[in-house]
């Protein structure tokens, strides 16, 4: 599981060393080497579990979703520090009202 993105919908297979990630800020806290850039992506949904792949040079909204199971995995990020500014906000909503 994912520290950085806590709502991660894929694992991605790092091109350099061909093993799964959920972000390549993972990578780079496991990894001794730099995250090669691709322009094709492999995916694997974490819903469905299948493995699919997308060229990033042809990749349009359809494109945001599981070609398997239709999960839509490009969505905003839920990270820590979001969660904590979120609890905050509505801190602030209850002790105004």
């Amino acid at each position: 599981m994912c520290k950085h993105i806590l709502n991660a919908q894929v694992a991605i297979r790092a091109p350099c060393c061909k093993k799964w990630y959920d972000c390549a800020e993972c990578h780079q806290e496991l990894e001794d080497h730099p995250l090669l850039k691709s322009i094709e992506m492999i995916f694997a949904c974490k819903k469905c579990k299948k493995v699919f792949r997308k060229d990033i040079t042809d990749y349009d909204e359809s494109d945001e979703y599981c070609p398997h199971c239709d999960n839509h995995y490009v969505i905003k990020a839920v990270t820590q520090e979001s969660k904590e500014i979120q609890k905050f906000e509505n801190l602030v909503k209850e002790v105004k009202q």
